[in-house]
C-alpha cells in the first residue's frame, strides 16, 4: 500500500507518519508539509490513502482533496485535524475516514481497517 501523510506543522506531520508506519509497516509511508508538493506527487504515484491535515497554509485540506480525487479518483481520504467542524465537508466529499487530533496508532489503525474503498494486495491504485 502506498500512504502519503500531508501536515505543514513538521511535528505533527513526524507523529502522523510514525503512527502510519506503526500499524502499517509493510506499507510506502510518504510525508509531504507543503500540500502543493503532496499533490504534484499524486499526480505522478499510484496512491491508496492520503491523510491530511485541514487547517493549512497555502492550500486548504479539503481543497487539496478535491484535487487529489480528480486525479487518482479511487484514493482513500482521511482527514487529520483539531476542528470537528469539517465533518460535513469530508462526508460531500466521500471521505473514508475523519481523525480528530491527536492521531495516535490505533486512530490510524481503525480508518485503515475500514476504508471507503478497498486496497488490493499487491495492487498499487485502487
Amino acid at each position: 500500500m502506498v500512504i502519503i501523510a500531508v501536515d505543514d506543522e513538521k511535528l505533527a506531520l513526524d507523529n502522523l507518519v510514525e503512527s502510519i508506519r506503526k500499524v502499517s509497516p509493510g506499507s510506502e509511508v510518504f510525508g509531504f508539509r507543503e500540500p502543493e508538493d503532496a499533490l504534484a506527487f499524486v499526480e505522478v504515484n499510484p496512491c491508496n490513502a492520503a491523510f491530511l491535515d485541514i487547517e493549512m497554509r497555502g492550500m486548504h485540506g479539503v481543497e487539496l482533496a478535491e484535487r487529489m480525487k480528480q486525479c487518482s479518483p479511487g484514493i482513500n481520504i482521511i482527514f487529520t485535524t483539531g476542528y470537528s467542524e469539517y465533518q460535513g465537508q469530508a462526508f460531500d466529499l466521500h471521505a473514508s475516514g475523519y481523525i480528530l487530533k491527536p492521531v495516535t496508532p490505533e486512530k490510524v489503525q481503525r480508518e485503515l481497517g475500514d476504508l471507503r474503498n478497498p486496497v488490493i494486495a499487491g495492487a498499487a491504485k485502487t
